[in-house]
């Protein structure tokens, strides 16, 4: 059973995207400044909401056994397919 929504097609699970990252607390931060860095999308959670996992090796954290990989959220204007045309 997943807890996403069921996919529109725009960005499918497992698809590689591009999304700008680091999130940040500004309530009006500098989006032309942040890197646009490669992720996975994991799922869709709303009409135009995806979950993405950033898949930058220097980003990972280790702890507690576990590897940590850094994840956000990200509407349509926020994600580009790699290698493919949106």
């Amino acid at each position: 059973m997943s807890l996403y929504e069921t996919n529109d097609g725009r960005f499918p699970e497992e698809s590689a995207v591009w999304t700008p990252y680091p999130l940040t607390d500004d309530p009006f931060p500098p989006y032309d400044e942040w890197p646009w860095l490669r992720g996975t999308v994991l799922g869709q959670c709303g009409p135009d909401e995806w979950h993405i996992v950033i898949d930058a090796p220097e980003l990972v954290e280790h702890g507690d056994g576990y590897i940590w990989s850094p994840a956000c959220f990200r509407n349509s204007t926020e994600l580009r397919r790699i290698g493919g045309i949106q």
